[in-house]
């Protein structure tokens, strides 16, 4: 039985982009397959999963970066007002060195 992502390749609605992976190494397209096999779905639906969260992680690391001067910000301001590192942070820093 096919899954609605690959029904939907093997029918061809459009809307649904199709790619084609040249060169891809033996071991590789072996390992999806067992790996699809193991999981019971096709491999197409393992890839398109696969490729999928790789595009979402990529995202967060776009949203990640975009944050970080203002954390920079955040961590010198909190620095500038209590020193360096804050009050919880000595705190353990000295239960630490007992």
């Amino acid at each position: 039985m096919l899954d609605p992502i690959s029904l939907c390749h093997h029918l061809g609605v459009p809307g649904m982009p199709a790619m084609t992976v040249r060169n891809l190494p033996t071991e590789v397209a072996e390992g999806l397959r067992r790996r699809a096999q193991a999981e019971g779905r096709s491999v197409n639906a393992l890839v398109c999963d696969l490729l999928a969260r790789a595009v979402a992680e990529d995202e967060r690391r776009e949203r990640m970066a975009a944050q970080r001067p203002r954390a920079e910000a955040l961590r010198r301001a909190i620095r500038r007002r209590h020193g360096e590192g804050t009050p919880s942070e000595r705190l353990v820093r000295r239960d630490r060195q007992r």
